[in-house]
């Protein structure tokens, strides 16, 4: 008797070019989130391209939904999925905030 939770669903030789592209998206999505994001607060690029900063996360998420998806990841692997997204969402902002912090405290 095999339970359910181990049993995998095998991923469809179609789907391997969409899995691969779009887990190389969500690095490339992911990658200019996180720069433009570092542009605007660091006042290289004006106020209204954060815009486009959260347009290439949502872009991200949808690249680890896809992937996930195709993949037929389990419950555990779908949550940690979302948790990374959620991660990539926050961690500009803790370190900018850190970053900005500390600066306001030591400034000359």
């Amino acid at each position: 008797m095999v339970e359910e939770a181990l049993i995998l669903k095998d991923i469809h030789i179609d789907d391997f070019l969409t899995i691969f592209v779009s887990s190389g998206l969500v690095l490339v999505f992911g990658g200019f989130y996180v720069g433009i994001y570092t542009a605007v607060k660091g006042k290289f690029l004006k106020g209204w391209a954060m815009l486009f900063a959260y347009l290439f996360w949502i872009l991200t998420c949808y690249c680890l939904y896809l992937m996930g998806s195709l993949m037929h990841v389990n419950d555990f692997t779908a949550k940690s999925l979302v948790m990374a997204a959620i991660g990539l969402l926050l961690l500009p902002h803790a370190v900018y905030y850190m970053q900005d912090h500390v600066h306001q405290e030591n400034e000359h």
